[in-house]
């Protein structure tokens, strides 16, 4: 009994002092963001006359695998190496048969993790040789975006084939089909380096290679150079005699290296991790390898080419039919109707294409016509026949604007619509637009008027300052790209003062759509903004003299944080180009090199051999102020 006292008199103290001690418990430390670090590998990284069936890392802490596809293998194995763990180690099961006198590279790219917390080692390479020497060429560079110059690394290959792979037979078709000798993934920089490469020239490819099989695929972005690339010699691995002497095992070192004690610690340094350290070249933007080694500068872009097809085709409304394509139609493309047979009548019709060019709307002269069929030819490589009937879904007149008299009262449609904001810049047109294909000025409102030109003083514009009444024009505007050209949008000819409000008026029965619908009557009030509310930026171009170069055709950008283009303007030589009525805020500038002509950036095309037009960037960013005027100067080189 005495001894079940004591007994319970020790657990109540012992879960009285539990109790208190789970109030104040330590937190245990920082989170663990640190990679596992290799301390040694066997047989030993750059193994000479290899012929082991496996290998194994040795880390400082138990790893996992995290991702498979983050190990590269150079030359590719027609069997894949199977991977597990032993211990503090990762064991790599070679499957395949080795060749002969041939140098292998493992490389694990972010696919090794901790096993507690999943923090990934960034890089680590295994070299060996199933000869008496190692590979020690290499290739070495950082991938860009051609257009915005920033490091491309998502899902991003860099590969080589080697002279040898290539041949009149395979042609361009190399990097679609044949896989390639080498291959690596850039850094978060965008620099890559392929290593222990055999003495020869290369076509080196980046590929933003989403499905990751080193291979080019549709739509799939592509770097390249215009010539073979010859690899140089690798620099001599880092001096670790003055670093700390658990730095072991870098994939750098040539010959074979004693295998350290399973307890001697490495860091997390380049040299443990199976890296050379990258550095900056100060004459260039370009982050680059080591600076005796070449710098290749690859320059990723899309040229994507999507078939072009008439995705939609349908009325929209009585009388209106809409052509929806998957690529944008040019300017040059033609529709006609196709009568049932000779004895029918050819339907009168106006197109229009929308701003982005990928949506066509069609107006009937008949809108009682309930099938037709027409035919729609571009040089994009569309040349369809259309065959369209009306359904009764959309057997109603086409779209008005809101009217407000009371219910069971009529009204002229409402054919205009105002496109100016509460508040309008005070240097831009004041717009308004149509629902339909305006035929004209309507006969009624010219008989109204025996001036030259009726539209003259046809708005009433009331200064909402002092209540003072004047009258100002309008007019309507052709569209070129309407077929047979008729208006599509009118604009106000006034010129009103910075800062002040007005009211505008335009009177009802001025114009008349394609169906005879007279325009309502429109109120307008709006304010202008005032003129220091803008800054404006002076961009002097000079040619570089030592440049032998005629000076190019550039289309000068200005563009926001984001890299938007807020204006542009297209110049042929040098000399001193404004832009202005900016917001105050800051602005990049780039120049598109326009070697074709064609007034945009063209991307490159591997299949075509042609590179991405160059894009310049202004050096700095420009801190633009409201009511200030900036002035620089800009240096071009091409």
């Amino acid at each position: 009994m005495k001894k079940l006292y004591i007994a319970l008199t020790l657990l109540a103290v012992t879960t009285t002092m539990l109790s208190c001690a789970k109030q104040g418990f330590p937190s245990g430390g920082p989170k663990d963001e640190t990679p596992p670090v290799v301390i040694g590998t066997t047989p030993p990284n750059g193994t000479l006359h290899f012929d082991a069936k496996e290998f194994v890392i040795l880390f400082d802490e138990y790893v996992t695998m995290k991702d498979l596809s983050g190990v590269l293998v150079s030359p590719t194995m027609n069997k894949k190496a199977e991977f597990g763990t032993r211990g503090h180690g990762l064991v790599v099961k070679i499957k395949d048969t080795l060749q002969p006198s041939t140098t292998y590279l493992f490389q694990f790219k972010n696919a090794i993790a901790d096993f507690n917390e999943g923090n990934l080692l960034p890089s680590f390479e295994y070299v060996f040789s199933t000869g008496s020497s190692i590979d020690s060429m290499t290739l070495r560079g950082q991938v860009l975006d051609a257009f915005s110059q920033k490091p491309c690394s998502e899902n991003v290959s860099v590969v080589a084939f080697a002279e040898s792979q290539m041949s009149d037979s395979i042609g361009d078709s190399i990097v679609a089909k044949v896989q390639p000798m080498y291959m690596t993934r850039p850094d978060k920089e965008g620099r890559f380096e392929l290593n222990h490469l055999r003495e020869g020239r290369y076509l080196l490819i980046a590929i933003e290679d989403g499905d990751k099989n080193m291979r080019l695929g549709k739509d799939e972005a592509v770097a390249f150079l215009d010539t073979l690339v010859t690899a140089v010699k690798m620099p001599p691995p880092p001096d670790t005699t003055k670093a700390d002497s658990t730095a072991v095992d870098s994939t750098q070192n040539l010959q074979p290296q004693q295998e350290p004690s399973a307890g001697m610690k490495g860091d997390s340094s380049a040299v443990a991790q199976g890296k050379i350290p990258l550095s900056k070249d100060t004459s260039d933007s370009t982050a680059v390898v080591d600076t005796l080694t070449p710098s290749l500068k690859l320059l990723l872009s899309q040229n994507k080419k999507d078939p072009q097809r008439i995705s939609k085709s349908t009325f929209s409304v009585a009388g209106k039919i809409e052509i929806v394509t998957a690529v944008p139609l040019s300017k040059h493309y033609t529709l006609h109707h196709i009568p049932a047979d000779t004895a029918s009548p050819t339907e009168q019709l106006w197109h229009h294409r929308n701003d982005k060019g990928d949506t066509l709307h069609v107006w009937l002269a008949n809108k009682e016509c309930d099938s037709l069929q027409l035919l729609l030819h571009d040089t994009t490589g569309l040349h369809d026949t259309l065959k369209l009937k009306r359904t009764a879904a959309t057997n109603r007149t086409p779209k008005t604007g809101k009217s407000s008299l009371p219910r069971g009262a009529t009204s002229t449609p409402s054919i205009m619509k105002s496109r100016v904001a509460a508040q309008h810049p005070y240097f831009d047109t004041l717009w308004l637009a149509f629902l339909n294909p305006i035929a004209g000025i309507s006969p009624n409102w010219q008989m109204k008027d025996s001036s030259a030109n009726p539209l003259d003083s046809a708005v009433t514009v009331l200064a909402l300052k002092d209540s003072t009444t004047t009258h100002c024009g309008i007019r309507l505007l052709p569209d070129s790209t309407l077929a047979p050209a008729v208006g599509m949008k009118a604009y106000l000819l006034f010129d009103g003062k910075a800062g002040e409000k007005y009211q505008f008026t335009v009177p009802a029965g001025l114009f008349h759509d394609i169906w005879h619908n007279t325009s309502d009557s429109i109120s307008i009030k709006t304010e202008y903004t005032k003129t220091e509310s803008y800054g404006n930026i002076a961009l002097t171009l000079m040619a570089d003299s030592t440049s032998t170069k005629a000076f190019p055709r550039l289309i000068v950008q200005i563009t926001n944080e984001k890299g938007d283009m807020i204006q542009q303007q297209v110049v042929d030589k040098a000399g001193k180009y404004s832009f202005l009525h900016l917001k105050g805020g800051k602005y990049g500038v780039r120049a598109i090199v326009d070697s074709d002509g064609n007034g945009v950036w063209t991307p490159g095309d591997w299949w075509q051999h042609r590179q991405p037009e160059q894009v310049l960037l202004f050096p700095k960013t420009l801190e633009l102020r409201e009511n200030w005027d900036m002035e620089e100067k800009w240096t071009i080189k091409n």
